[in-house]
């Protein structure tokens, strides 16, 4: 079975569109996103609704929390605006979603148990770049493959019997220096996890976010995926 793992959409569904057709052709049938639906991008009714129709399963991340509370009082200024704006801009229904997620999930596939934080597991950082990953983040969770969200970078680290640590990168706003939307892509039956990228109309998701009056500077960010 091929799972597909996904992270940081943050409200860009021009994005989401072009990942769901890949994993669409490539059979995928299960998606699991490690958090933040919401904030940056213009689009948080249609993502929300992408979710919806796709069934994709996902937890909380942090602007998905403050979405919720209004609290931006640990955001930088361009992040603040542009949760500002979601608050604004987003339907009852879109927060009524974002309010049923959890902070944490495990998913039971029968051949492994994948365990999704959107941060890291409690007890270590908040933020887990590739060089702050180690075997001891797996003997905190009950499960095989830990996949994280939260950095926009991704990563694979396979640590044989003891486990996979997985950050598929970011949907919607990549910061690895490469513009393409980010993902991966389980096989539970080779216990294989690749990392993809597609391409998808960068430059409509500048134009409507400043037209949305959107800060600028996140705007041109999605040029270079920093």
């Amino acid at each position: 079975m091929l799972i597909g793992l996904i992270s940081d959409v943050h409200s860009n569904a021009v994005a989401l569109k072009a990942v769901l057709e890949e994993l669409d052709v490539l059979g995928v049938k299960i998606i699991l996103h490690a958090g933040d639906i919401v904030g940056y991008n213009p689009y948080p009714d249609e993502t929300i609704e992408l979710f919806k129709k796709k069934k994709i399963v996902s937890i909380l991340g942090n602007h998905d929390r403050v979405f919720m509370t209004g609290d931006t009082s640990y955001l930088g200024s361009y992040a603040t605006a542009a949760m500002e704006w979601t608050r604004n801009a987003a339907s009852r229904d879109s927060l009524n979603y974002i309010m049923r997620l959890k902070d944490e999930l495990t998913i039971d596939t029968k051949s492994e148990m994948i365990v999704l934080f959107h941060e890291g597991p409690k007890n270590f950082p908040e933020y887990i770049f590739p060089e702050d990953v180690t075997p001891d983040l797996l003997s905190n969770i009950n499960g095989d493959i830990l996949v994280l969200g939260h950095t926009h970078i991704p990563f694979i680290m396979d640590y044989g019997t003891r486990g996979l640590v997985v950050n598929p990168g970011s949907v919607g706003q990549p910061r690895d220096g490469n513009p393409d939307a980010s993902f991966a892509v389980l096989d539970t039956v080779t216990r294989e996890v690749k990392l993809k990228r597609t391409k998808y109309d960068v430059e409509k998701v500048i134009r409507d976010m400043l037209t949305a009056h959107l800060p600028e500077r996140l705007a041109y960010r999605l040029r270079t995926g920093h």
